[in-house]
């Protein structure tokens, strides 16, 4: 990827990854799409908080890490989106990025996905999954961001409401 384009990827910022046409990844486009998402919103199964340029907080089983996108990411399609607020761009953005920082080595809530897909299981709380980090780190700078929805309601869908948020850029991960 250009330095241009990797400069796009603001510490911050929200990444949304496409569905790779996976089984679990088709599940989750199905779930959204019953929640009431549209199709384009729908596709999205998979969010992330930016570190800046090619890192990432990713929250993945067994562990979230840190990871390079270019590496962890290569070839899948991704939508950066910027949260619609003067102050999250004027540096709040920073603070948003150290809460998602702050979730890296957490375990990742397997629970929390299956009772998105089922919701008679239930979920831990000392765990988390993708869009419930990327939720609770942007609620704990802006606790009115999503309208107010506990983060482990929220599917990486919700970040793509274009009253809340910006695209940035959209593109394939090289």
């Amino acid at each position: 990827m250009t330095q241009e384009i990797l400069g796009k990827f603001k510490q911050g910022y929200i990444l949304l990854y496409r569905n790779d046409n996976s089984l679990f990844g088709n599940a989750i486009v199905a779930k959204q799409q019953q929640a009431g998402f549209c199709i384009d919103a729908s596709l999205f199964i998979h969010s992330e908080i930016s570190g800046g340029e090619i890192h990432a907080v990713n929250i993945v089983p067994p562990l979230s890490k840190l990871v390079d996108i270019t590496k962890a990411h290569k070839g899948r399609t991704v939508r950066v989106v910027r949260y619609r607020n003067a102050s999250y761009e004027s540096g709040k953005r920073y603070k948003v990025a150290y809460f998602s920082a702050s979730l890296c080595n957490k375990g990742y809530d397997v629970g929390g996905i299956l009772a998105f897909l089922f919701r008679w299981i239930k979920q831990s709380n000392r765990l988390v999954f993708c869009s419930e980090g990327v939720a609770w780190a942007l609620q704990m700078v802006f606790p009115g961001a999503l309208g107010g929805i506990a983060p482990d309601k929220v599917m990486p869908a919700h970040f793509t409401d274009k009253s809340e948020f910006e695209t940035v850029w959209e593109g394939v991960i090289e």
